[in-house]
């Protein structure tokens, strides 16, 4: 049965990005040369590349209590991030364009969490009265993705942490896998105050998350796919207090993730159609202080958590799982 949790999970991450993919990401722009497009692509997607950095180091607790020996938990979870309406869109003048121009005097233009209603037309340089391509929104500017993870309890007031979801290929969508590992360890005893206190608890946590993706793209330029890799690390102080049936935690920490988009296969660029192999290289790399505020409610074995990240992404993890010791 999990599974068959994870491949449904996936499946639906899959769908919904390869979707917005195929549709909107502006392989079109090489029309342009391989220059412009890459420039104006990268602000395009970014709302998106700086998302998934804040996923892939989310859901990584829902309690600031470690493990006792042996102990263990299995949790499914989901975390959903909104972008800021600062990031659905970016001005083009700032950009050091070579070919193309913004057509009839705009120069901002959407990203792909903007509004699908909200657009801009651009022109070869040498043709200016010409439309060449349109760049749209998505009308999406949120991103949500599943997430299974397990822990262990390790001698010395320590857990191992660990989360995967298989590779897995979904049709003619696409594939994707995910990893991590992380530790935490129990601060409490370090701290008299909080040593004294039973249902006060203190933990450090470190994290690592690798993620891969390939989608299949097309646009009148060609077809290839949207290759996808990140790699997101986190490092978190946890405090919380643990009751009987209710726990409240909270994490503050900074996050750092690096990703890249490719778009791997043959093209033709330019308005002479050049033929170019991987015309599209999109490089992110996001750092930033978090905090979050969570509550699981725990009846047996079996708990169903929430919790708010603030940040410069605001995001919502939720899920349930087993828990033992």
């Amino acid at each position: 049965m999990k599974k068959n949790l994870i491949y449904v999970a996936t499946a639906f991450l899959l769908i919904t990005t390869s979707i917005n993919a195929q549709k909107n990401l502006p392989i079109d722009l090489l029309k342009g040369g391989m220059h412009d497009a890459n420039l104006i692509g990268k602000e395009y997607l970014r709302p998106y590349g700086e998302m998934l950095g804040v996923n892939l180091n989310s859901g990584w607790y829902n309690s600031a209590k470690v493990h006792k020996l042996a102990g263990f938990d299995i949790t499914i979870s989901g975390t959903y991030t909104t972008a800021p309406s600062s990031k659905e869109s970016f001005d083009v003048s700032k950009l050091s364009l070579e070919q193309l121009q913004a057509m009839n005097g705009q120069t901002i233009a959407p990203t792909m969490a903007g509004d699908k209603a909200r657009e801009i037309a651009f022109a070869h340089q040498d043709v200016p009265q010409q439309e060449l391509v349109t760049l749209n929104g998505s009308g999406m500017n949120t991103f949500v993705s599943p997430m299974v993870s397990g822990a262990v309890g390790l001698p010395f007031h320590t857990e191992i942490m660990g989360r995967f979801m298989p590779r897995v290929e979904y049709g003619d969508y696409g594939k994707a896998y995910m990893w991590g590992l992380g530790l935490k360890h129990s601060l409490k005893d370090y701290i008299p105050f909080i040593k004294r206190i039973p249902v006060l608890q203190v933990s450090a946590l470190a994290a690592y998350t690798h993620f891969e993706s390939k989608l299949g793209i097309s646009g009148s330029v060609g077809s290839g796919n949207l290759e996808t890799s990140a790699d997101a690390y986190t490092g978190r102080l946890l405090i919380g207090a643990n009751l009987p049936v209710v726990a409240f935690y909270s994490g503050i920490g900074y996050g750092n993730t690096k990703s890249t988009f490719d778009v791997v296969g043959d093209f033709n660029v330019g308005p002479t159609n050049e033929p170019e192999t991987n015309p599209i290289s999109l490089d992110y790399s996001t750092g930033n202080f978090d905090f979050n505020v969570g509550m699981r409610i725990r009846l047996a074995i079996f708990s169903i958590h929430a919790d708010y990240t603030v940040g410069d992404y605001s995001a919502i993890t939720a899920g349930v799982g087993i828990n033992f010791r």
